[in-house]
């Protein structure tokens, strides 16, 4: 019999727990709303509510896909505040304790791009640079089939470079003028309601914009042009086969993507100019892949 993984995935507002096999397949998954404002006690009962449902004799282990930067040894080291006290739980520890399974913990994001990398849009190419743009900016860096974590579990955190366009705008982060100001779902809808006065979401401005609304335009294409500013600046230091972008932004599809390819180039070092950049196979069930992938990954220590 083949083995199964439990796999996470921890978001700000839905707690997804599945089965997942070596070839990607979601067997079965349970789902409920994430207990966000109740603090870390109330997180980890509900995912292991939702895995007992699920238990059976082939789970030897599980992988978490998880809001906020886990650190070596499965520890959340920061985080922002859609998650109470998030910050500091060793979660990777205490799932063990509960579940009775070694366990493995990536961020969010690292486990799209272990999916991607693995199964999606990056299958067959050596190394890969991964963003999921949406309320925020994420990202990751796979190579050779592995996620690359890094020395404090941010490699690959594309959404905090520094943005070439600087009006001083403050990311979530605290930092100022990062790609996430400018470039995430909630940055363009801020945008277009300074420009115009009119509180509109993503895929309001981009019917506008696609009805020539020159506002509609202007918010995109900034985003746009820093976005692949940004793809092309980052990967002359990682150095990536492939750019593969994901999440709720890509609803934009060519009106964004379309622009910051060109951009990229321009801002790309020899030969990595002809870098593809594309779209993301998998949708919201990434991250449970992905963890689940992770987890099978892993070994029978675990993490």
């Amino acid at each position: 019999m083949s083995e199964v993984a439990l796999a996470v995935d921890i978001g700000g507002t839905k707690i997804l727990v599945g089965l997942v096999a070596a070839d990607g397949t979601i067997l079965r998954s349970e789902q409920a709303a994430t207990p966000a404002r109740e603090g870390p006690d109330a997180i980890i009962a509900t995912v292991v509510a939702l895995a007992e449902k699920l238990r059976r004799a082939d789970v030897t282990r599980c992988g978490v896909g998880t809001a906020g930067v886990v650190g070596e040894d499965g520890e959340i080291t920061s985080a922002t505040d859609h998650l109470s006290r998030w910050a500091g739980t060793p979660l990777r520890r205490r799932l063990a304790e509960a579940l009775g399974l070694p366990v493995t913990v990536l961020n969010d994001v690292q486990a799209v791009g272990l999916c991607e990398a693995l199964l999606g849009a990056a299958r067959g190419h050596r190394s890969a640079l991964m963003l999921a743009l949406g309320t925020g900016v994420g990202g990751a860096i796979a190579r050779n089939g592995v996620v690359e974590r890094g020395a404090h579990g941010i490699a690959g955190s594309v959404g905090h470079h520094l943005s070439p366009v600087r009006r001083g705008r403050r990311c979530p982060c605290g930092g100022v003028d990062h790609l996430e100001a400018y470039a995430s779902g909630t940055a363009m809808q801020e945008a277009y309601r300074e420009r115009t006065g009119h509180a509109l979401g993503l895929r309001e401005i981009a019917v506008l914009a696609q009805a020539d609304d020159a506002d509609a335009r202007a918010v995109i294409a900034e985003a746009a042009e820093v976005l692949g500013a940004v793809i092309g600046s980052a990967n002359n230091v990682v150095d990536a086969e492939i750019v593969v972008v994901g999440g709720g932004v890509l609803a934009l599809g060519d009106m964004l993507l379309a622009p910051a390819r060109d951009a990229a180039k321009r801002e790309a070092l020899g030969a990595s100019r002809t870098v593809q950049i594309v779209p993301a196979r998998y949708g919201p069930t990434a991250c449970l892949i992905g963890a689940g992938l992770a987890a099978l990954q892993s070994g029978p220590a675990g993490e």
